[in-house]
């Protein structure tokens, strides 16, 4: 499973996303994920330490993990950031000391405009 680079639509600050990735092996049939933990990190400098990071999510739960199939979700409480370019990547913890990226880019960070959540 090579990394592949996508560099991910902007996402405004304060906004909800999701992110719905499918693991598969090259023919196309699933890979079940039921013990691998999904990693989504964002950094402005990707040499950072992720101690840096402005967003880091941590996946252990996945929605059809004998399908291969796990959801990356952000709150606003996640995308609350100073906007700007950033780095990101997605990997994959498949047993102790075996981790592969499989995505990896740039994502904006947007300035928004509508301030209250009431």
């Amino acid at each position: 499973m090579p990394e592949t680079t996508v560099n991910l639509n902007s996402i405004f600050r304060g906004d909800s996303r999701e992110y719905l990735l499918t693991f598969t092996r090259d023919d196309g049939s699933p890979i079940p994920i039921g013990e691998w933990k999904v990693y989504f990190t964002v950094k402005k400098n990707y040499r950072d330490d992720d101690s840096k990071a402005v967003i880091k999510k941590d996946i252990s739960v996945h929605y059809d993990p004998d399908n291969g199939k796990t959801k990356i979700s952000l709150l606003p409480v996640d995308t609350e950031v100073v906007p700007g370019n950033y780095f990101y990547d997605i990997q994959a913890k498949r047993a102790v000391n075996d981790i592969i990226t499989v995505l990896a880019g740039k994502v904006e960070i947007k300035s928004d405009v509508t301030r209250r959540a009431d």
